[in-house]
């Protein structure tokens, strides 16, 4: 059990990483744009994506009583994945958009799953943030 902890501690490690670089290269993007609108709302996503790794990371180091925050954030993984998959029935989505999409649903069903059998708590408990 101890080595399926660690392989889980270290995927949402690696994981959460990734996001500062992602959240990085939307601010900067969102600072070279010429509207307004596209500053306020890339720049304010940017910054919850770091948030996010900031958040990931700071669970792993008490994965028994943070793993809510674990399983919250592939709830909100997941609720891309289906707003992703809705934009594609009503505009054109860039290519890129739908890869890293499929790379969120796996992450969803890893941190959801994961963080319910290597904490063994129930999920009915996790998801309202109880651990006892």
């Amino acid at each position: 059990m101890k080595k399926s902890i660690n392989i889980f501690k270290k995927f949402v490690l690696i994981t959460s990483i990734l996001n500062f670089p992602i959240g990085i290269m939307m601010i900067i993007q969102a600072i070279s744009s010429k509207t307004g609108e596209a500053l306020i709302t890339n720049s304010v996503a940017g910054a919850f994506i770091i948030f996010a790794g900031a958040s990931l990371i700071w669970a792993i180091q008490e994965v028994n009583t943070r793993a809510p925050i674990i399983l919250w954030n592939g709830f909100v993984r997941l609720f891309n994945v289906f707003l992703v998959s809705y934009a594609t029935t009503v505009g054109d989505v860039p290519q890129a958009m739908i890869y890293t999409t499929g790379m969120d649903m796996l992450l969803a069903i890893v941190f959801i799953i994961g963080s319910v059998k290597v904490t063994g708590i129930p999920f009915s408990k996790l998801i309202i943030g109880k651990i006892n």
